[in-house]
């Protein structure tokens, strides 16, 4: 099998895995316990803590540990707005945002909140100027994803969220980093962020962890409530074994983000020529897009049969985002593509596993598609 669907997931890493069997076997206590193995618990968790807040620069303190990173976006996003409603009830977001951002902006809005989408252009960019110009003095909440999951778009967010700051210090500047967490330099002191939101299973780690940075001071209304774990921010019972898990995900790969980038980069170059040798084929990331997360149109061809048609020859590709079950792209609509090009969208997202190889063959079952499969007709 050949997996190039790494922004859904990624292969869980043996070495982690180990860390959790592991655990699961010698630190099951409860850390809230207060004999002595709670404790142990309680040291192991406050140790992973520290060393995954230290990956983005931020201290144990302002590290909060949740189910997913679709938790940690709603946490932080009803927590933020709800807090500073008395003053502003203006919440800015792009128009390409994963759906555990979506779909807390648009509830927030039937509860009374101005919600502004900024929408990417055709060529998948969202527009600095027209997020700046949409915060006045009662935005309180801005919501920005760091790297789109369909397209791999990027955001300056040191220089947008100064920029935000300048215009409004009071606003609270929320970063979804899912798609760049432990593949990019994360350093939260310099993004001037109040909050930030990643995930296990995207770094080579478990499914069911995920992380919230919050800048310490800052102000948020509680909404997971419970028996007060996590600073009273996050309730229940900490899985301190996916704690450690994603610790050592991160462990892993923070001493290689450049060397993985580089790896990434030259996967894309690979992946680029060998399609352009196809008359049919429509690139819709941005040119500078992050390296690993490639979206195509492949022209002519239904996306859901072409994924049909590669898995059977043991390539795993998705039609865009993995919350969607297959549905039309999200963010290539509100990027306002042709149709023929929304139905034909693949996106080829790479892990630190992939290889060259990896590439020739997805060109060559690419290939084949085309021999064998009928073209749709317009």
């Amino acid at each position: 099998m050949i997996y190039l669907d790494n922004a859904a997931t990624t292969p869980v890493n043996s070495r982690v895995a180990q860390v959790i069997y592991e655990s699961m076997q010698n630190c099951f206590a409860n850390p809230s316990a207060l004999y002595n193995i709670g404790a142990d618990s309680e040291t192991a968790m406050n140790k992973a803590r520290a060393f995954v807040a230290g990956c983005i620069g931020a201290k144990p303190g302002e590290m909060y540990f949740t189910s997913c990173a679709s938790e940690s976006n709603n946490i932080a996003i009803y927590g933020l707005a709800l807090a500073r409603k008395n003053w502003g009830k203006r919440i800015v977001t792009t128009g390409y945002e994963h759906p555990a951002v979506q779909h807390p902006f648009e509830f927030l809005g039937e509860l009374g909140f101005e919600t502004i989408f900024v929408n990417p252009d055709k060529s998948g960019i969202v527009s600095e100027e027209e997020i700046l110009a949409a915060v006045d003095s009662k935005t309180c909440l801005v919501s920005l994803i760091h790297v789109n999951n369909e397209t791999g778009a990027k955001l300056d967010i040191e220089r947008l969220s100064a920029a935000i700051k300048r215009k409004n210090p009071r606003t609270a500047v929320h970063i979804d980093a899912v798609q760049s967490f432990m593949k990019y330099p994360i350093d939260v002191k310099k993004l001037n962020i109040e909050s930030l939101s990643f995930s296990g299973h995207k770094i080579n780690g478990p499914k069911g962890i995920g992380g919230l940075y919050l800048k310490s001071g800052t102000n948020i209304k509680p909404v997971f409530l419970g028996g007060g774990q996590e600073k009273g921010l996050r309730a229940g019972t900490e899985n301190i074994h996916y704690i450690q898990g994603i610790a050592k995900a991160c462990e892993i790969l923070k001493p290689n983000i450049s060397r993985n980038l580089r790896h990434y980069r030259q996967l894309k170059k690979h992946l680029l020529e060998g399609l352009a040798q196809f008359d049919n084929v429509v690139i819709n990331s941005p040119q500078d897009a992050a390296p690993y997360t490639v979206n195509i149109s492949f022209t002519g061809y239904r996306s859901e049969t072409l994924l049909h048609f590669l898995d059977s020859v043991g390539i795993c590709v998705s039609s865009g985002s993995a919350c969607s079950k297959g549905s039309q792209s999200h963010t290539l609509t509100r990027m306002k593509l042709p149709q023929e090009q929304i139905d034909s969208a693949l996106r080829i997202s790479f892990g630190v596993q992939n290889t060259e190889e990896d590439v020739d063959s997805l060109i060559r079952a690419l290939k084949a598609a085309k021999e064998k499969l009928q073209k749709v007709k317009k």
